[in-house]
C-alpha cells in the first residue's frame, strides 16, 4: 500500500489538488444522481421522486467531502460526520427501496469521484492510488454503517407495522372487549387523544409517487415525535390525516404539542383530548373528543390542544337540540355565502373587534363592515344587538366553511 507522502512539496500539492475537486462536489453529486436513475430500473425521467434531487444529492454530496476529506485528514470521524445523512437515508426503507437499490447509488457516488481523482491525479500514479486508497477505506466505513443502519430500521418498520393497533383502538371505541395480553398494562382512567393532521406542501404538488412519499414522511415523524414527547402512550394510531392515541392521564401540559408536530412534520395539526373513567367509557370519550376536534377546527383553534373546557360554549351553541334548526333556518341565507360565514366566525374569535377581524383576514376595516351589513341585509340579524349576535354564534358554530378558498374570495 502506498504510505503517505512525506515531501512538503508533495504534500502541499496533494492538498491543493484535493482542494480543487471538493469544489466540484456539488457537480459531482449531480452527476451521481444523474447516472443512478439513468441505470435504476426504478425509474424513468417522468417519474423521479423529488428527493432525488434534494435529500439525496445533499447525502452524496456529504459522503464525497467526507471521503475527499480524510485523504489529508486521517483524524475524521466517519461515524459521526455522517449520522445524520445516514440516519436520513433510511427514510427509504419506508419507501420500500430494495437495499441494493440503496447502495446502488451510493456505489455511483464513488465512481464519480474516483473518475475525478484520476482526471485531476492520474499523471502521478502513486499519488493517485494513495489518494485513491484513502478515499476508498472511508468509502467502504461509510458503507458499513449504511447498512448496519438500513437494518437496523428495516427491523424497527416491521416492529412498528406490528404493532398497529388501529383494531384494538376501533374496539375498544365500539364499547366491545378485547383480551390483552397484558391486563395490567391498560390505563385505570384512560384519556384519548384525537388529532386532525392537513397536508404538508409536498402532499399538494409533485406526482403521485412524491405525495406518498412525503405522506409517509409525516406519519413517521408525528409518529416519532409524539413517542418522545407524550409520556404514558398506550395505544397508537397515525394515518396521514388523522391520529388517535389512547394513553394513561397526561402528566404535565401538552399545550405545544400540536405546535411541536407541526415544527417536526411540516403540516398543521389540531388537537383534541377527553378523558375516561375507565376503558368502558372510551366509547363516550371517543365520541367527545371528536365533537371537540370538529370544533375546534372549525372555530380556528389550529395549532392548539383542546379539551371541552375551551369550547364548551361553541359545543352548546352547535350541540343537536329541539331549538337548533329553529336558530339556523332564521340564518339560511348563510349557506351560500361562506365568506360571510367565515368573516362572522373570526369576527367572534377577536371580540368583536373589526380592526382585529381585518387584520386577521387582511383586508380593510370598512370590507369587515360591508360584510357584516350584508349578514344583516340576508338574516334580518344585526351584530351589534346581543340576542341577534347570539343566533348568529349559534349558526356560525354550526357552520362548516365549504372550502377556505370560497371563503377567502366573497361573492
Amino acid at each position: 500500500m502506498r504510505t503517505a507522502p512525506t515531501d512538503e512539496a508533495t504534500k502541499d500539492d496533494l492538498h491543493g489538488r484535493i482542494a480543487r475537486i471538493r469544489r466540484s462536489i456539488p457537480r459531482m453529486a449531480r452527476a451521481t444522481i444523474d447516472r443512478y436513475i439513468a441505470a435504476s430500473p426504478l425509474y424513468t425521467q417522468t417519474a423521479v421522486p423529488e428527493h432525488l434531487h434534494r435529500e439525496s444529492a445533499h447525502t452524496v454530496r456529504s459522503m464525497l467531502e467526507v471521503c475527499l476529506r480524510s485523504v489529508t485528514d486521517e483524524s475524521i470521524d466517519v461515524s459521526d460526520t455522517m449520522r445524520e445523512n445516514i440516519e436520513r437515508g433510511t427514510e427509504r426503507v419506508a419507501e420500500g427501496l430494495p437495499l441494493r437499490e440503496y447502495m446502488r447509488c451510493w456505489q455511483a457516488g464513488f465512481d464519480v469521484l474516483a473518475e475525478e481523482l484520476e482526471r485531476e491525479l492520474g499523471t502521478d500514479h502513486g499519488l493517485f492510488w494513495f489518494a485513491f486508497r484513502r478515499a476508498h477505506t472511508t468509502f467502504d466505513r461509510i458503507l458499513r454503517e449504511v447498512v448496519s443502519a438500513y437494518e437496523i430500521h428495516t427491523h424497527d418498520l416491521i416492529a412498528a407495522q406490528d404493532r398497529n393497533h388501529a383494531p384494538i383502538i376501533d374496539t375498544l371505541l365500539r364499547g366491545d372487549e378485547w383480551v390483552f395480553d397484558d391486563p395490567n398494562s391498560i390505563p385505570a382512567e384512560p384519556s384519548i387523544m384525537l388529532l386532525h393532521i392537513d397536508d404538508t406542501p409536498a402532499e399538494r404538488s409533485g406526482d403521485r409517487n412524491a405525495r406518498s412519499l412525503a405522506a409517509t414522511r409525516k406519519v413517521r415523524a408525528i409518529r416519532a415525535h409524539l413517542a418522545r414527547a407524550v409520556p404514558g402512550l398506550w395505544l397508537i394510531d397515525v394515518r396521514p390525516r388523522h391520529a388517535r392515541i389512547v394513553m394513561h392521564p397526561p402528566i404535565g401540559a401538552l399545550d405545544l404539542l400540536a405546535v411541536d408536530l407541526a415544527r417536526v412534520s411540516g403540516a398543521p395539526v389540531t388537537i383534541a383530548i377527553e378523558n375516561a373513567t375507565s376503558i368502558t367509557d372510551l366509547p363516550r370519550a371517543g365520541t367527545t373528543a371528536a365533537e371537540v376536534l370538529d370544533i375546534a377546527i372549525r372555530s380556528g383553534r389550529t395549532g392548539t390542544v383542546s379539551r371541552m373546557t375551551d369550547v364548551a360554549l361553541a359545543h352548546h351553541f352547535a350541540h343537536p337540540s329541539a331549538s337548533l334548526p329553529v336558530l339556523l333556518d332564521r340564518c339560511a341565507s348563510l349557506r351560500s355565502r361562506p365568506d360571510l360565514v367565515h368573516t362572522l366566525r373570526v369576527y367572534l374569535a377577536s371580540n368583536l373587534d373589526r380592526r382585529a377581524t381585518a387584520d386577521t383576514l387582511t383586508v380593510h376595516p370598512n370590507t369587515v363592515d360591508n360584510r357584516l351589513n350584508r349578514v344583516r341585509e340576508l338574516t334580518g340579524l344585526d351584530v351589534h344587538i346581543t340576542a341577534e349576535l347570539l343566533t348568529l354564534a349559534v349558526a356560525v358554530s354550526a357552520a362548516t366553511d365549504e372550502s377556505d378558498a370560497e371563503a377567502d374570495h366573497p361573492q
